[in-house]
């Protein structure tokens, strides 16, 4: 499973669902250049390493379109520093 990035816990993806997502950025990309690569593609005698190369290369669209699409949380430090700010204020520290 891979994190989104976006500092979520325990928001975890799993493969398919980057897959998923990286297929549908390409599509939504363009169908035309795709076709374009799959026609040069057939001539080809390392067919399993540019499969192997395409999943991994849907994979990090999937990603990629995951936290371009997700909504933003708040960073952990951000968090942190807020938390640590607010006990200290609190205290009457003067």
């Amino acid at each position: 499973m891979a994190h989104t990035g976006d500092g979520a816990e325990g928001e975890r993806v799993s493969d398919p669902v980057l897959i998923a997502a990286g297929a549908a950025d390409l599509v939504i990309e363009g169908v035309g250049t795709a076709l374009r690569r799959a026609g040069s593609l057939l001539g080809r005698s390392d067919l399993a390493a540019l499969a192997r190369d395409g999943r991994e290369e849907l994979r990090r669209r999937g990603l990629l379109a995951l936290r371009r699409h997700a909504r933003a949380t708040e960073s952990h430090m951000e968090l942190l520093a807020r938390r640590a700010g607010a006990r200290g204020s609190g205290r009457g520290d003067a």
